[in-house]
C-alpha cells in the first residue's frame, strides 16, 4: 500500500515539475520587439508613425511574437534577417544608408530584440524625364498633372509617391475614355554609390474613344422610358464617371433589382464603344412598416405599401398610413415618369390627415397634382392643391377652402446623407391663393429653410440652421392651421414644446404668425467610435413665430447626446427655454438623416 502511495506521489512530483519546466521555457523564450529612432521622421504626407508602422509590419520577428514554441535558434534565425528587412522597408521613404544598430539580449522576461535606426540622409531626386504624348496630351487635367508631378529634381524620392502619381495617369486616361493609354518607359534608376535617383516616365494616351449605342437588355419595361436615364449622347467623349453615375441612378430606381452596365469595347466601330445595360426587375410591390418616437409625435407607427411597376409604362403607386399621438393620415399617391424618369414625375395625391396639437385641431381632406423636375443644378416641383379643412387654433374656428399653386426649389450637396461631414440642404418655397378662385381667402406666402454641416478635423462638426417665411393676407384669422407659421420643437427652437412659439389670440392662446424667423448653431464633439460613434453637442436656437419682423424672439439653449445607429441618427437633447422665467428645462428626443 505504501509503494503504491509513494508511485503515485512520485508520478504528481514528476507532473508538476514537467508544467513547471514547460511553462519556465515558454516565459524563457517570451519575445518583444523595439524600434527606435525613427520619431523625428515626419512627411506631411504620411500619418503621424507611418514609417515606424511600416518598418514593424516587415519585420518577420515581430510576426514571430505570436507563434507558439518560439526557440532560441528561430528568434536569432529571424534577428539575423531583420537588418535587411529594415533597409526594404525604408527604401520606399527615400532612406537608402540607413545605420541600423541590431541587438538581441534576454533576462528574466525573455527575450529582447532592439533595432535603434538611423535612417541617414533622404535620397533626392536627381532628374526627371517626364513625357506625355499622344492625342490627350494637351487636355488641361493631364497638363497640370504633368506640371504638378510631385517628384521634381531635388523632392525626396519616394516610390510610394511615385505610385501613387502614376496612377492619377492611369485613373485620368480611363475615366476620359482613352482606353490604350500606357506607360511606354517607367523606371527609377537609384546609384547608390552616387547616391542619385533618375526618374524616367513616358506616358502616351492613345486615342479617346466615344460613346457607342446604348443597348437595353429587358423585357418589362419601355425601352423609350428607359432612354431617358442615360445622360449623354451617342459621340460624346466615353467618360467613366459618367457610366457610374448611369449605374447608380438604376440601382436605386425602384424599377430594378440589378443593375450592370459593361463598355463593350471587343465590339466597337471604329472609336465607338457600345454601352450594355443588363436589368433584372424589383418585387412589383413592397410593403414596410415603421416603429418611432419623438419628442413632438409621442410613439408614432407608419406602413407603406409600394406599387412598383403597374404596367409597361413605368406608372407606379403608393399609399401611406401614419398613426401617432398628434396625428392620424392617410395619403395615396399616383406617379406617370416623364421623358427624363430619373427627374420628371408628375404625380396625382388624395389623402386625408387628422391633426391634434397643443395649439391646434384640424381635419383635412385633400387632393392635387404635381411635376417635379430637375432645373439646373436644383429639384423643382410645381404643384396645385385643393384642400378642404375644419379647424380650431384658439378663438378661431371654421371650415376653409383653398386652391394652392406651389412652386417649391431644393438643392442638396453632402458627403452622406445620413452622417454628413461636409454638405448642405437649401429650400424655397412660393405659394398662394385667391378668394372666390375656389378659395375662401387671400394669401401669398414665402419660406426659405436651410442646413449648413461643416467638419472641424477629424472629430467634431458645426452645424448651422436657418428658417424665414413672410404671409402676405388680410384674412389671417380664417387661414387653417397648414397655412399658419409655428414654431417651437425638435426641429425648431429647442427648449420649448411643438408649435408653442407664436402670436397670441385675446385670451392668450397660440394662433400661429404671419412671420417665422428661426436661427440655429450647434457644436458636435465625437468622443467614442465604437458602436457607430457617440457625440457630445452644445447649442443655441433662437426664433418665433409673429405677426411683425420686429417682435422679439425666443431663445433656447442646452447640451445634447448623438449616437449614429444603424437606422440613423438619434439626438436626444436637453434644452432650457432661455426666455421664460425660471429657464425651464425640456428633453427633446429625434431620429433621422443629417440632411
Amino acid at each position: 500500500m505504501r509503494r503504491k502511495t509513494f508511485a503515485s506521489a512520485s508520478i504528481l512530483v514528476l507532473f508538476v515539475i514537467a508544467d513547471f519546466t514547460c511553462t519556465a521555457r515558454g516565459d524563457e523564450n517570451k519575445l518583444r520587439v523595439e524600434v527606435l529612432g525613427l520619431g523625428g521622421v515626419i512627411r506631411s504626407y504620411l500619418p503621424s508613425g507611418e514609417i515606424r508602422k511600416n518598418v514593424l509590419s516587415v519585420l518577420s520577428i515581430d510576426d514571430a511574437r505570436k507563434e507558439k514554441n518560439l526557440t532560441e535558434a528561430r528568434i536569432r534565425q529571424l534577428h539575423k534577417k531583420a537588418p535587411d528587412e529594415i533597409r526594404t522597408a525604408l527604401e520606399p521613404y527615400g532612406y537608402f544608408r540607413p545605420v541600423i544598430e541590431a541587438n538581441l539580449t534576454h533576462d528574466e522576461r525573455g527575450w529582447l530584440a532592439q533595432y535603434r535606426i538611423d535612417p541617414g540622409p533622404e535620397l533626392h531626386v536627381t532628374s526627371l524625364d517626364l513625357q506625355v504624348q499622344g492625342e490627350g496630351s494637351s487636355e488641361p487635367e493631364l497638363v497640370t498633372l504633368a506640371s504638378g508631378f510631385p517628384l521634381q529634381r531635388g523632392a525626396i524620392m519616394s516610390s510610394s509617391v511615385y505610385g501613387a502619381a502614376k496612377k492619377e495617369f492611369e485613373t485620368f486616361a480611363a475615366v476620359n475614355g482613352y482606353l490604350d493609354a500606357v506607360f511606354t518607359e517607367s523606371r527609377i534608376a537609384v546609384d547608390r554609390t552616387k547616391y542619385t535617383a533618375d526618374i524616367v516616365l513616358h506616358f502616351d494616351t492613345g486615342p479617346r474613344y466615344r460613346f457607342g449605342p446604348t443597348r437595353f437588355h429587358l423585357n418589362f419595361l419601355n425601352e423609350n422610358l428607359l432612354a431617358g436615364y442615360v445622360t449623354w449622347k451617342e459621340g460624346e467623349p466615353l467618360n467613366a464617371n459618367e457610366l457610374l453615375k448611369f449605374q447608380g441612378t438604376l440601382g436605386e430606381s425602384s424599377y430594378f433589382g440589378r443593375a450592370e452596365v459593361e463598355m463593350r469595347r471587343e465590339e466597337a466601330i471604329g472609336r465607338e464603344v457600345p454601352i450594355d445595360v443588363t436589368l433584372e426587375p424589383s418585387k412589383p410591390r413592397r410593403f414596410t412598416f415603421g416603429l418611432g418616437y419623438g419628442t413632438d409625435t409621442g410613439p408614432r407607427v407608419s406602413g407603406t405599401a409600394q406599387f412598383r411597376r403597374l404596367n409597361c409604362l413605368g406608372h407606379r403607386a403608393e399609399t401611406e398610413l401614419r398613426l401617432s399621438s398628434i396625428e392620424q393620415s392617410l395619403w395615396a399617391r399616383y406617379y406617370i415618369p416623364g421623358a427624363y424618369p430619373r427627374t420628371d414625375v408628375l404625380s396625382f395625391l388624395a389623402g386625408f390627415a387628422n391633426l391634434d396639437t397643443a395649439t391646434a385641431k384640424s381635419r383635412t381632406a385633400l387632393t392635387g397634382v404635381s411635376l417635379s423636375r430637375a432645373r439646373g443644378r436644383w429639384h423643382e416641383v410645381l404643384s396645385l392643391t385643393e384642400q378642404r379643412e375644419t379647424y380650431t387654433v384658439g378663438l378661431d374656428n371654421g371650415t376653409s377652402y383653398l386652391l394652392i399653386p406651389e412652386g417649391n426649389w431644393s438643392r442638396v450637396i453632402a458627403d452622406d446623407r445620413v452622417y454628413t461631414r461636409k454638405g448642405f440642404r437649401v429650400q424655397f418655397d412660393l405659394r398662394g391663393a385667391v378668394k372666390d378662385a375656389l378659395s375662401n381667402a387671400s394669401f401669398a406666402q414665402i419660406e426659405t429653410d436651410g442646413k449648413w454641416i461643416r467638419s472641424l478635423g477629424k472629430k467634431s462638426r458645426v452645424i448651422g440652421r436657418a428658417q424665414l417665411g413672410y404671409t402676405i393676407t388680410g384674412d389671417f384669422r380664417i387661414l387653417p392651421p397648414r397655412i399658419r407659421f409655428f414654431s417651437g420643437g425638435d426641429q425648431s427652437v429647442r427648449g420649448y414644446a411643438f408649435n408653442r412659439l407664436g402670436s397670441v389670440d385675446e385670451k392668450g392662446n397660440v394662433i400661429g404668425g404671419k412671420v417665422v424667423r428661426v436661427v440655429s448653431g450647434e457644436y458636435e464633439y465625437r468622443f467614442l467610435d465604437k458602436w457607430g460613434g457617440f457625440s457630445a453637442a452644445t447649442f443655441v436656437d433662437a426664433g418665433n413665430a409673429t405677426m411683425t419682423f420686429s417682435e422679439p424672439l425666443r431663445v433656447g439653449a442646452g447640451v445634447g447626446l448623438r449616437w449614429r445607429s444603424p437606422i440613423g441618427m438619434v439626438r436626444g437633447d436637453a434644452a432650457f427655454a432661455v426666455s421664460l422665467p425660471g429657464t425651464p428645462l425640456r428633453l427633446h428626443l429625434n431620429v433621422g438623416p443629417d440632411l
